[in-house]
């Protein structure tokens, strides 16, 4: 089950505040507003970034739901967007839950007992909800429609999270990566190391218009990869690389997280750009945020501000082990000990929110998780 610095959140600007559950004195809370984040790293590049999005000064509670109506929930596996549409999944006791709500209300407008055997995020395709579950020769892929199973695809073991794109879900097990079109089943595949060392593809790949970018960390095969999207055709690679986590993939660049060093490839021919250190301690950190040209990254004590042409530190801010950051606007929004939201510019404080985890975006505010309900903050009104 994925931990709190794999779910993103996200908000915009104002004056340092804190409050409890995001619960502003003196002001009326906007209709949250919808958003496309159907990967838990926002779009199929993984670049946990909203660059469009408006950045409130202050915002105030509008609803709160509880995810599992049945009883206290046992894990959190994560909550994506489809515009209006929030999907949620987890496990309360010996079943998994899969619940949508309405962005706008909070209403629940739909809910469903899943295998409790879940083993990645939800991930929106198509007007559908794709889950992974581990099973007993392997895993599976299932589709719902409204919480009702409307297709199944086999996976071999230790699968990651698929990305989705287009209508078609790329990801990884341990049999090498592969394209599965909703509708048309497996497109491709493309076969990576030895399954019977190691997970050949242990983290979920990149996704851009044309190409497919894999990490390979298997003992006989190890790097990173550029697949051609349409046939899984190998474009380029970089033998040797070992990443530590899931790539990104911003502006011309495709990041990298390995050991101890955030590394910056060129997506279209594999040439390496720059090199920027991390902590020797922390050397396994989450994946930088960012779309324009300033990214954020955690290494798990400090967040900084990197130059996304030189690599270079601009800023750096320390916080209580800091989650993934995503950037929206000119805002970094970072869990640690609460969400904290940062300037871009300089890393200066802006506010934050205590006794919250983990969230994602709305359009105008952010979604919040407290234990076992979500709490949607949105922008005042006066």
């Amino acid at each position: 089950m994925p931990s709190r610095r794999d779910l993103l959140a996200t908000i915009g600007a104002g004056t340092a505040l804190g409050f409890a559950g995001c619960a502003g004195r003196g002001c009326t809370p906007a209709e949250p507003a919808g958003i496309e984040w159907p990967n838990s790293g926002g779009d199929a590049r993984n670049a946990a970034a909203a660059p469009d999005l408006p950045a409130p000064a202050r915002v105030a509670e509008r609803w709160r739901a509880t995810l599992a109506p049945d009883g206290g929930l046992d894990a959190f596996a994560g909550v994506v967007a489809g515009g209006d549409r929030l999907v949620a999944l987890g496990r309360s006791g010996d079943a998994g839950v899969w619940s949508q709500f309405d962005v706008r209300t909070g209403d629940r407008t739909d809910h469903a007992r899943l295998p409790a055997t879940i083993a990645a995020p939800p991930v929106l395709v198509d007007g559908h909800t794709a889950v992974v579950f581990q099973t007993d020769d392997g895993a599976a892929l299932h589709l719902l429609d409204g919480g009702e199973v409307v297709d199944r695809h086999s996976l071999a073991n230790y699968p990651t999270t698929p990305r989705a794109a287009g209508g078609v879900l790329f990801g990884g097990d341990a049999d090498g990566a592969y394209a599965y079109e909703v509708g048309n089943g497996e497109r491709w595949r493309q076969p990576f190391g030895d399954p019977e060392e190691a997970p050949a593809t242990p983290y979920p790949p990149a996704v851009d218009e044309e190409r497919v970018y894999v990490t390979v960390t298997s003992e006989s095969d190890r790097g990173v990869y550029a697949l051609d999207r349409r046939d899984g055709e190998i474009l380029w690679s970089v033998p040797g690389l070992r990443a530590f986590r899931a790539p990104a993939r911003s502006g011309s660049l495709l990041l990298v997280p390995v050991k101890s060093e955030l590394v910056a490839l060129d997506a279209a021919t594999g040439e390496r750009q720059w090199r920027t250190a991390t902590r020797d301690d922390r050397p396994a950190f989450p994946p930088p945020a960012g779309l324009g040209a300033r990214l954020a990254l955690s290494d798990g004590e400090t967040v900084h501000g990197i130059d996304r042409d030189t690599g270079e530190k601009q800023w750096s801010t320390d916080l209580d082990s800091p989650d993934r950051p995503a950037v929206v606007g000119d805002s970094v929004l970072v869990g640690a000990d609460g969400v904290v939201a940062l300037d871009l510019a300089d890393g200066s404080e802006r506010w934050r929110i205590d006794d919250v985890s983990a969230a994602m975006p709305l359009g105008n505010g952010v979604l919040a998780r407290r234990r076992d309900e979500l709490i949607a903050c949105t922008a005042c009104e006066n």
